[in-house]
């Protein structure tokens, strides 16, 4: 993953050491991204039922879904850290931002792509 988030940055923006870390940060955002898409793909339902003390039913947003949505922000964020926002995305035609769309895209049953 770290390749792919180089490869791409690299087209849309100069590497210079200092992104070392965001692209790893970027990197590791990705990779929590496809655990949370592969575990809500497992969901039958998208809330969970909690009981009270005295016994009443409330519903609650499932706490994957949640963390799916910070996720989802996180990773937007670190994306554009590193220069990759939809707008170099589209004035890039490189391979490399290709090949890092496919591989979000073709997520395997264990969450992990390549």
């Amino acid at each position: 993953m770290r390749r792919f988030i180089y490869g791409v940055s690299n087209c849309t923006k100069p590497y210079t050491e200092d992104l070392e870390l965001s692209i790893l940060g970027c990197a590791g955002s990705l990779r929590k991204h496809l655990i949370l898409i592969n575990d809500i793909s497992k969901l039958k339902k998208s809330f969970v039922i909690e009981l009270s003390r005295e016994g009443n039913k409330s519903y609650k947003i499932h706490p994957t879904m949640s963390e799916f949505s910070k996720s989802s922000e996180d990773f937007r964020k670190s994306l554009a850290d590193v220069g990759l926002t939809l707008r170099t995305l589209y004035a890039s035609k490189g391979d490399e931002v290709n090949d890092l769309i496919n591989e979000v895209n073709k997520v395997d049953r264990d969450g992990e792509g390549k």
